[in-house]
């Protein structure tokens, strides 16, 4: 495809620049709203091209340096200075809500995550490696990992490459990905391996805090899927601090990637509660994974319902409601449609924290049935969310919104909603 020089105006939800060309829209990502730019056009979709800038002929005053060669594929907006992402997304949240909403700054827009997927480059010997956006073909080396994690979880996604590089033996076409994962609180650091042979053998001396779990994953699916478990060396958990409350999970368990956003959330999830509700509450929660939020608000229900279609997830609220000497906590281990069939009544508050997609019809179907008085529906993505709230609007007003910058120097926006039901 040809290269071509763009004038982009706006920049969309994904978080690509958006220009046209002689009428033809072109997405682009490096580059800024207000900026002329040299594009390589990489792909064709329905009603845009995809391009990638190769150089900035009128740079916008809000570009910065790069901190990263391969900023493109982790987080694109290392270019724009971080002040003018907050308006970005401000913008982005405006266009949907038609609403000026707060979004809380992060503390920290670098090392903040505590989980990270790599794929693997093979040459002369194995890198660690990211897949260039908008193909599967070709990747970027990382020699240092990822700026977006902490220099503690790097250094022990390179301490398990350089093992896997010593041993000779290895033939490198069978692994598939590697993901890490950090506990700030407590220091301890968790990999999965994921590989495309069951006979796969892998020892690794690491310390007390450190663990490796290594995961048959089946060569036709994505590179992150867990098939079955093959082995693991040392912890095969991690243990977490948020709020007062001391949270355990597991490689395959959902959890939050900023945590000191992730507790503003909570406090304000609290206050609006006791705000709306008075005495103790019975608490229903949908897509619960290992429990965090109706564990945190166990002090002020006589009931918490979490319902979870991941097993492991299960089992590790159950441990957390244990560890925290919770004993009002129900956890069921079943499909959200299944819960349809439960003689549910009284739901005080039914929380929500699906994943990008949205909540399901089943889960409308379970809100017309048990009329819950208040919904609290966390998202990380606006649009999904905002889709959701026109099926409820009729029945609940908006009480309170907010979003949170769980994720800076990318798109990605957390918002959280509050619906009190009408009279």
């Amino acid at each position: 495809m040809e290269n071509i020089e763009v004038y982009f105006e706006d920049i969309d939800f994904d978080g690509a620049a958006i220009g046209y060309f002689r009428d033809k829209k072109i997405k682009a990502f490096g580059v800024l709203p207000e900026e002329k730019a040299i594009i390589k056009l990489i792909d064709r979709k329905r009603d845009y091209f995809l391009g990638l800038a190769i150089q900035i002929n009128q740079p916008s005053n809000y570009r910065v340096k790069e901190l990263e060669d391969h900023f493109i594929s982790c987080s694109p907006w290392q270019i724009i200075e971080y002040d003018y992402q907050l308006k970005l997304k401000k913008k982005l949240l405006q266009k949907i809500w038609n609403s000026d909403i707060e979004i809380i700054p992060a503390k920290n827009i670098i090392n903040y995550r505590t989980k990270m997927e790599f794929s693997f480059f093979i040459d002369q010997k194995l890198s660690l490696a990211f897949f260039k956006r908008g193909t599967y073909k070709s990747k970027y080396k990382l020699p240092s990992g990822c700026i977006l994690a902490s220099s503690n979880l790097n250094k022990f996604a390179l301490k398990i490459l350089d093992k896997l590089n010593e041993n000779k033996n290895i033939n490198s076409r069978i692994l598939k990905g590697l993901t890490v994962r950090e506990s700030k609180s407590y220091n301890q650091y968790l990999g999965v391996l994921f590989v495309k042979d069951k006979d796969f053998g892998f020892n690794i001396d690491i310390e007390e805090n450190e663990g490796l779990s290594i995961y048959y994953s089946d060569p036709k699916s994505p590179a992150f899927v867990f098939t079955e478990k093959i082995g693991h060396s040392s912890i095969d958990m991690l243990r977490e601090k948020v709020a007062h409350l001391d949270i355990f999970y597991g490689p395959q368990s959902f959890f939050q990637n900023n945590l000191e956003l992730f507790n503003i959330v909570l406090q304000d999830i609290k206050e609006n509660i006791l705000r709306v509700s008075g005495g103790k509450l019975k608490i229903y929660e949908l897509y619960a994974g290992v429990g965090v939020i109706g564990l945190f608000l166990s002090d002020f229900a006589k009931e918490v319902v979490l319902i979870e279609l991941n097993s492991e997830a299960c089992h590790f609220a159950n441990l957390n409601a244990n560890m925290n000497n919770i004993k009002n906590l129900k956890i069921l281990n079943i499909p959200v449609a299944d819960s349809l069939k439960l003689l549910i009544s009284d739901i005080d508050i039914l929380i929500l924290d699906p994943p990008r997609a949205g909540i399901s019809p089943d889960v409308y179907k379970l809100i017309n049935k048990t009329s819950p008085k208040v919904i609290v529906y966390l998202s990380c993505n606006p649009v999904s969310q905002f889709r959701d709230y026109q099926f409820l609007k009729d029945k609940y007003n908006l009480s309170f919104i907010r979003a949170y910058d769980f994720y800076p120097l990318t798109n990605h926006i957390e918002n959280l909603i509050i619906l009190e039901k009408t009279e």
